[in-house]
């Protein structure tokens, strides 16, 4: 694992504890919310977890899919 990732994932993760903080929930519960959403559209649809950004705030859940046109 390089250093980009280990940079990413802790950004990751602190996201998930400030989001859940504003959301009232626990983080594993963002955490899993954010698992199982990838889960689901990955059947439909061919993503990556690097294409894959989920943000919440108190009212909304934001789903971003990024990548290459086809």
């Amino acid at each position: 694992m390089g250093r980009r990732s280990s940079v990413r994932i802790a950004k990751d993760r602190l996201k998930v504890l400030v989001v859940s903080d504003r959301m009232k929930c626990k983080p594993e519960a963002c955490e899993r919310i954010t698992r199982e959403l990838f889960q689901v559209l990955s059947k439909y649809i061919e993503i990556t977890p690097e294409e894959f950004d989920v943000s919440y705030s108190r009212t909304h859940v934001h789903i971003r899919l990024t990548g290459e046109e086809q």
